[in-house]
């Protein structure tokens, strides 16, 4: 149980594609990556919403560029929970190996320490994943905070369950993909005249596609059979479906799938700006619990 002198923030950053509404009940702080689209910056999550970005992207004649989360916003961060009496800090964030997100927080940290002195503790997780794989870590450790669990059982659990978190994501089209230079324009056409969608694994720092698909309803059929033979007690665990700009019919027949295969419950939401730069917003994922990392 928590320590009677015990206050804890928990934070992460924006592209943990928390909903508003999610972070406002458990009350976790969020800070913003940056998008720049056709020369105009936006805050993610407090300047721009998902849906208005999957628009942005389809409409923008240069492609977007992200960039980390600003140093300021950590140390306004860090300052903010000093001020409101925080005793700990316990921050989740997105990916080090595709982003200096991670490594501006520890630096800001450490530059934190040096005016203000070590008594409030701050604790950083690299997730190494991305989206709602670590989002999921940050809302487990506001719940087990409003229960009144300790800053030392909060901060062993989400380091735990952030080893385990795991995506799948289908790809419904390839012209981001194309336009960003990550597939040729040839593959890119090829693949869309057949119908392929590619289907990428999201786990321990890297994206890579595995496999592909033959049409759009196939798209959910490898994502559920992916799922269940990834995931560990699916019988107790919530899937959660992150969609893009794709038909509700898609998505409902995902969610339909993964509860006739056997997981407790389903939750979704949207996909944010870092996914969807790179996939295009006609993307799919299920993110769930799987066997930790090494």
């Amino acid at each position: 149980m928590a320590k009677q002198n015990e206050k804890i923030c928990i934070f992460t950053d924006s592209a943990a594609d928390i909903t508003r509404a999610e972070a406002e009940r458990w009350k976790i702080d969020i800070v913003p990556l940056r998008v720049t689209v056709d020369g105009k910056t936006y805050l993610e999550y407090y300047d721009i919403t998902p849906e208005e970005y999957w628009k942005m992207l389809e409409e923008s004649k240069d492609f977007p560029q992200t960039s980390q989360v600003g140093m300021d916003s950590f140390l306004n961060l860090y300052k903010k929970a000093k001020a409101e009496g925080c005793t700990h800090v316990i921050g989740v964030l997105i990916n080090s190996k595709g982003s200096g997100t991670y490594q501006a927080a520890c630096i800001t940290r450490d530059m934190f320490y040096d005016e203000y002195g070590k008594d409030m503790v701050i604790e950083l997780i690299d997730s190494l994943c991305y989206s709602y794989t670590y989002g999921k870590v940050a809302v487990t450790g506001a719940k087990m905070r409003e229960e009144g669990k300790s800053f030392a059982e909060i901060l062993a659990e989400m380091t735990s369950l952030s080893k385990g978190m795991k995506a799948y994501v289908g790809i419904y089209n390839l012209r981001i993909l194309r336009k960003s230079g990550r597939i040729s324009g040839g593959a890119a056409f090829v693949g869309d005249a057949l119908g392929l969608r590619p289907v990428a694994v999201v786990f321990n720092g890297a994206v890579d596609v595995m496999c592909k698909v033959r049409g759009d309803k196939a798209v959910a059929n490898k994502l559920v059979e992916l799922a269940v033979r990834d995931a560990v007690d699916r019988e107790h665990q919530t899937a959660y479906i992150a969609h893009g700009d794709v038909p509700e019919a898609q998505i409902a027949a995902l969610e339909r799938k993964l509860l006739e295969a056997g997981f407790a419950a389903v939750k979704r939401g949207p996909l944010g700006v870092m996914v969807t730069s790179n996939t295009g917003p006609q993307a799919l994922g299920v993110i769930f619990r799987g066997a930790p990392r090494p």
